[in-house]
């Protein structure tokens, strides 16, 4: 869009559709996505947020390992477009109401929430929440080096694998199949970074990786 605007001496034609549901969470500042989460038959145990561009497909990610590996498990996807939504009203106008704010993320579910940014920004916002201890932030936290992406997201603990593992330690059933996904996915993580650095490019099945059909 930044080019066709730039450009000069001829016609650009843009195509957009109308998306309804996009422009209303967009002023929301923050909605819950309920065909990427699984809790139709109850309150989540757990709520995956995320806040910017690769921290949304890295969560989307965890929450399509999970509706696969434990399809039982209740977790509410919330997508966040304006942090400042997570603040308070009183402290921010753009904070969503306290009935806004406990609809999304419960009074003590537990919540795992991947940002592109510092976790302390977010912590910060969320002080005069109910219960902010309940957030467990992840973003970045000053760890990286010349390598790709999948490698720092890995360094950093916001890969959708570590995500994965931060959502299963937060539910309250199946003890011995949380274990063994947890492992699971670990272990794949660990394989998938030693054939990074192998190779020296992330595997397809992360750079190529959509929502299921």
């Amino acid at each position: 869009m930044e080019r066709l605007l730039d450009e000069t001496g001829k016609i650009n034609a843009v195509v957009a559709g109308k998306h309804d549901a996009a422009r209303a969470h967009c002023q929301a500042g923050a909605s819950e996505w309920a065909w990427a989460g699984h809790c139709d038959d109850g309150p989540p145990e757990a709520v995956i947020a995320c806040a910017g561009g690769i921290p949304t497909v890295e969560s989307l990610a965890a929450a399509d390992l999970l509706r696969r590996d434990l399809p039982d498990a209740r977790i509410r996807f919330v997508n966040i477009v304006d942090l400042c939504a997570l603040a308070p009203p009183d402290r921010h106008p753009h904070g969503l109401s306290d009935e806004r704010f406990r609809h999304l993320f419960g009074d003590r579910t537990p919540v795992v929430l991947d940002f592109h940014g510092y976790p302390s920004a977010v912590h910060q916002l969320l002080h005069g929440r109910p219960h902010p201890d309940r957030f467990h932030v992840r973003g970045y936290i000053e760890e990286g080096t010349t390598t790709t992406p999948y490698d720092l997201l890995a360094l950093n603990g916001t890969t959708r694998h570590d995500l994965a593992i931060a959502l299963l330690s937060h539910l309250g059933r199946h003890a011995d199949r949380r274990r063994q996904l947890a492992e699971r996915y670990a272990r794949h993580r660990d394989e998938l970074r030693r054939e990074l650095r192998r190779t020296g490019v992330d595997p397809a099945e992360i750079t190529e990786w959509t929502w299921p059909a």
